[in-house]
């Protein structure tokens, strides 16, 4: 995986999580900043070409998931303060010895055309962009998750941010995780240079 994308998906969303932690954060560099997280999420099948924001999150590697989502269960059980559950995200995903900087995932809540697309064509492209020249296409194979380790971790780091305790059914809500094949760098420095 590049450094370049490294830094902007990995080093630089946990330098945001370290400002907000401290208070010392703009609303300004936290709109910006927030981008990282909402790609547009861009899929073809039965409902057509479609393009979606989704919120996009980090996965630990897959030996330390069982052990992630034990931990996270715990925390979540007892509720945390917003700086708390700040910190246990720190602690738990955004760790270079464990983070999988290959995966990425998201939430299924609508259950629209993304969700209908994915059923039938797992190819699905992740469009960053980060005004004003920062833009990435990344390229990646989806699989959906129910009642598996990748499912319950990426529902508990959602709810770890929001608000440090659980906030809603998961049984509802499927999960996918984003296989990256590709990265290209859609900057206007680089037009659309494949880095991986």
């Amino acid at each position: 995986m590049p450094q370049s994308f490294i830094n902007y998906v990995f080093k630089e969303r946990k330098a945001l999580i370290e400002k907000m932690i401290e208070g010392r954060i703009t609303k300004e560099e936290m709109l910006v900043g927030f981008t990282r997280h909402t790609p547009a999420v861009v899929s073809y099948g039965p409902a057509g070409l479609n393009a979606s924001i989704k919120g996009v999150g980090l996965v630990v590697k897959e030996e330390y998931l069982s052990e992630t989502v034990e931990r996270l269960r715990k925390v979540l059980e007892r509720g945390l303060s917003m700086v708390e559950a700040l910190k246990v995200l720190l602690d738990v995903v955004y760790r270079e010895d464990k983070v999988d900087l290959t995966r990425l995932s998201t939430i299924e809540l609508a259950k629209k055309h993304t969700w209908t697309n994915v059923q039938r064509n797992p190819s699905v492209t992740l469009l960053f962009y980060t005004p004003p020249n920062i833009s990435y296409e990344v390229r990646c194979r989806a699989s959906i998750h129910l009642n598996d380790y990748y499912w319950e971790f990426v529902n508990a780091v959602h709810d770890l941010f929001h608000g440090g305790k659980v906030t809603r059914d998961w049984y509802k809500y499927p999960v996918y995780i984003f296989e990256i094949v590709e990265v290209y760098d859609n900057s206007p420095s680089s037009m659309g240079t494949k880095i991986y």
